[in-house]
Formats: C-alpha cells, sequence, structure tokens
C-alpha cells in the first residue's frame, strides 16, 4: 500500500518528478490549480505561527485613494522616513533570513508555497532600498529554491509561486546574470505542456520581465520575441496552445516590442518584414475566435495590434513598405505615417472592423461587468485605430501624478502593476529602474505632508515595526538592569 501511495504522488508532481518528464502523470499534477490562481491571500494555507502573519494587499493601502485627514494633519520628519526605511530592511532581512535556509528541508509542500508568498510579499513591499543590498545577499539561495526547488519538484501551486518570485526579482535585481541562470529553467517550464497552464502562463511572465528590465542585448530580446510568437499560434509543440498561455505571448510580445525600433515592429525594407505585419493574421485570428473565457486572449491581441498602429503612425511617411515618397522633409517629420496604399491595407480593416464589433458589444452572452470592461478596452483600442489618439492614463500619488500618454508606456504599466500587485506603487517611489522606464521622480510623486497608509503602519500603529523595536529596546534594557542588580545581590556567593 506504500509503494502505491509514492507512486501516486510522483506522478502529481512530487520530488521525483523533472520538467521533461512528459508522462501523463505530469498532467493530472495541473488538473487542481485553476486558470484563475493567484497569489493574492497570501499564507491563505500556511502556518501562521511558524511562517509569521503577512497582511494581505488591501490591509496595506497602497492604492489611489489614500486618504485619511485624521493622519495628514501631522508632517514627516527625515529621521521618521529614515526609521520607516530601516524597519522594512530589517523587516525584510528577517524574513529572508528566517525562511530561505529551511526552504529545502522543508518536507510539506504547503509550508513551501507559504515561504514563496512570504518572498514575494516581502520583495514587493519592503524591498524599498536601492541597491537592495539584502536581496543580492540572499540571491543565490532565492534563485535556487525558486528554480531548482519548486520549479522542478514542486506542486503547481509552489511553482506558480517560485515565478512569481522570479519575476519580482527580475524588478528589483534583474541583469543578464540573472537571465543567464534563468532563461533555460523558465523556458522549458513554458515549453513543458504537462505542466498547469498558470505554471507556464507565469513562467513566460517572469521571462519576459527579466528581458524587460535588465537586458539591453537585442539578441536576446529577439529570441524572446520569437518564442512569444510561437506561443500565440493556435497550435504550439504538437498540442492546441490553451488561451490564457497565447494571451500571456501576446502580453509579453507587446511589452518587448516596446524596447526595439518602430520600423522592426510594423515598417518594411527592402532587407525585412516588421515582426507586427507578419503577425496581423493570428491578430485576427484572436479576435474572431468564439470559444469561451476568451475576453483575455481578445484584449491581449487588441493591445498588440493597438501598439503594432502606433508604431506606424510614428514610422512617418518615410521608411515604410521599402517605398522613397517624394515628400519635403519639413513636412515629413510632422507627418503621420498610414496603412493606406500598402499591402496590409485590408487586414487592418478587417482588424478594425472586428474591434469596433467588440468595443460596441451586446447580448448576454457574458455578464454585464465583463461587458462594460471590454467596451471600455477596445473603445481605447478603437481611438487609436480610426482616429489616432492615445489614451491617457493618470496614477495618483500622494505628491502628485503620473500621466502616461505613450502606449508603449501604457502597456509597460499594466505589465509592471500585473506583477507587483499592491507593491507597484512603493516600488515606483523607490525603484530607480521603474523610475527611469517611466520617466518620473519618485522623490516628487512621494512628497507629502501626510502620512500614507504604509507609513501610519510602520510608524504610528502600536504593532508597527518602529514600535517593536521600541519595546525590544526597552525590554533588553530592564533585563539588563535586572541583571545587575541580581548580580550585585549574589556577588558575594551567597544565594538570597
Amino acid at each position: 500500500m506504500g509503494k502505491k501511495t509514492r507512486s501516486r504522488r510522483r506522478k502529481n508532481g512530487g520530488a521525483d518528478s523533472d520538467d521533461d518528464d512528459l508522462s501523463a502523470g505530469g498532467a493530472a499534477g495541473g488538473d487542481y490549480l485553476s486558470e484563475s490562481h493567484t497569489i493574492d491571500g497570501l499564507l491563505s494555507q500556511g502556518d501562521n505561527n511558524t511562517l509569521g502573519s503577512v497582511p494581505d494587499d488591501s490591509s496595506w493601502g497602497i492604492h489611489d485613494n489614500d486618504d485619511d485627514e485624521a493622519y495628514h494633519k501631522k508632517h514627516i520628519s527625515e529621521d521618521d522616513a529614515l526609521q520607516a526605511a530601516e524597519a522594512t530592511q530589517q523587516k525584510l532581512a528577517e524574513i529572508l533570513g528566517s525562511t530561505v535556509p529551511e526552504f529545502a528541508s522543508e518536507k510539506r509542500s504547503s509550508k513551501r508555497e507559504a515561504m514563496l508568498k512570504m518572498w514575494f510579499k516581502s520583495l514587493t513591499h519592503y524591498a524599498t532600498m536601492a541597491p537592495y543590498d539584502v536581496v543580492e545577499q540572499w540571491r543565490e539561495e532565492l534563485v535556487k529554491a525558486c528554480s531548482q526547488y519548486a520549479l522542478l519538484r514542486g506542486s503547481p501551486a509552489e511553482q506558480y509561486a517560485g515565478c512569481r518570485v522570479l519575476e519580482a526579482m527580475a524588478v528589483l535585481i534583474g541583469d543578464h546574470d540573472l537571465y543567464e541562470q534563468l532563461a533555460k529553467r523558465l523556458t522549458r517550464t513554458i515549453q513543458a505542456t504537462q505542466k498547469a497552464i498558470p505554471v507556464r502562463v507565469s513562467a513566460l511572465r517572469a521571462l519576459g520581465m527579466i528581458v524587460f528590465c535588465g537586458i539591453d542585448d537585442d539578441v536576446i530580446t529577439e529570441s524572446v520575441l520569437d518564442l512569444c510568437e510561437q506561443v500565440v499560434q493556435s497550435q504550439y509543440r504538437g498540442q492546441t496552445t490553451p488561451l490564457a498561455l497565447r494571451a500571456a505571448a501576446w502580453q509579453v510580445w507587446t511589452l518587448l516590442a516596446t524596447t526595439i525600433h518602430e520600423l522592426y515592429v510594423s515598417g518594411k525594407t527592402d532587407d525585412s518584414i516588421g515582426r507586427g505585419l507578419v503577425l496581423l493574421p493570428i491578430v485576427s485570428e484572436c479576435l474572431e475566435t468564439d470559444q469561451a473565457n476568451n475576453i483575455l486572449l481578445k484584449e491581449a491581441a487588441g493591445q498588440a495590434m493597438a501598439y503594432i498602429h502606433d508604431c506606424r503612425l510614428r514610422l512617418g511617411v518615410n521608411a515604410l513598405d521599402g517605398d522613397r515618397h517624394q515628400v519635403d522633409t519639413t513636412d515629413a517629420k510632422y507627418t503621420l505615417g498610414s496603412w493606406e496604399g500598402s499591402e496590409w491595407d485590408d487586414d487592418v480593416d478587417e482588424i478594425t472592423q472586428t474591434i469596433y464589433e467588440l468595443a460596441h458589444a451586446s447580448g448576454h452572452y457574458i455578464s454585464k461587468r465583463a461587458k462594460k470592461e471590454q467596451r471600455h478596452v477596445f473603445r481605447d483600442y478603437l481611438g487609436m485605430l480610426q482616429d489616432n489618439e492615445s489614451p491617457e492614463v493618470v496614477v495618483n500619488f500622494r505628491g502628485g501624478t503620473l500621466e502616461l500618454t505613450k502606449f508603449g508606456d501604457i502597456v509597460a504599466l499594466e505589465f509592471v502593476k500585473r506583477c507587483l500587485q499592491g507593491g507597484f506603487q512603493v516600488q515606483l517611489l523607490t525603484n530607480p529602474t521603474l523610475q527611469v522606464i517611466f520617466g518620473c521622480d519618485g522623490a516628487v510623486l512621494g512628497d507629502s505632508n501626510g502620512y500614507s497608509q504604509l507609513e501610519k503602519r510602520l510608524l504610528l500603529s502600536k504593532t508597527s515595526e518602529a514600535s517593536k523595536l521600541k519595546d525590544q529596546g526597552r525590554h533588553k534594557g530592564r533585563k539588563k538592569r535586572q541583571n545587575v542588580k541580581d548580580h550585585f545581590l549574589t556577588a558575594d556567593g551567597d544565594a538570597i
């Protein structure tokens, strides 16, 4: 009976499974991990008494609507700000120091998953002081735990959480070394058809984030774009590609397309054709698919089409389709490009008509809320295609607002927000990489006379880290004074 149990555990993705094992049992391991699986609800299955209680995203209050007049009457001093930063770093060091060494020896899958979720929460909320020495200190151990233990031997839930941790690390310390360490493992995870769909999706997003944040190499970027173009096809590696994986491939493709020249996206020269032009038939097919639960795929394909069109506009009338138009140089500088007269004119018109129908959808095949969201999203894309108007996105901070008008920046914003979840704003205020990407100054956006919800928790709450440090200091002081008294009374060797 024991042997049968071990065999079943091995087939369900236990310690003896491997990325390259394409047995039927591997597929069964993904049956209990739904496509809607997220990393929210941290430590929902963990042991809070052992691992410590980490609040959920909503309790941190790092959102656009932070407003509490009772606390805004107070002013933040430099000492308080420094104290809060030091408290977060100490908390991060304590969490990583107490859990990372124990991960490999932990036997329970639920406890390992709780550790991974805790690391994700800690990296996105506590790592707020560049150059992130604490993260660098545990870099090798974190990469090994997530890629070799979680991805290679863990359950699907662990594999998903491990990929999310790697995605968060890419925002903090993404560089060429991190790519070299993880590229092969993540690529094999994406290609492993027996893996649970959310695991493959999260691996693809993690790979895209590493390249986006830390790689300035056209060869590597092109290789990941090639991978995405294979995954967006309806068939991949001899099997039907899951809709969620195709949608993620479109999102990563659009994100990385923002890092290359517009000519390589939607232009044509005597030597090459833009990547986006070759994918127009696939865009049309994704937008017209009638399969259930396909709204995410349609939105991702529509976003890619909108960015391809945006690149076409920014190319201007020159360097399009390999033709040299007789236009005055000064006029050409201010003239937008277009599809008119090109061999892709009909394809773009057909896609635009499909997006128009999605933007004005009616019927009862989807819920009222989903229908409203679909109309909102596709109306933005329709405005790009018909009126050449890029949507505007405003992110509110306590010290000001961040306004994004370039469609490529909006694409990056959505991708990064999906990665960091509740830690997005605090990372944008402190992370130099994100500030360069979005062209903002964190010191200006975060400047305010009042406390944020996070600062109130760190500074004003009785259970804040600062209060805990003071309490520990007072406790040590009392204990030291008591020991001195006890030593004085027993110094002659006579007990009381």
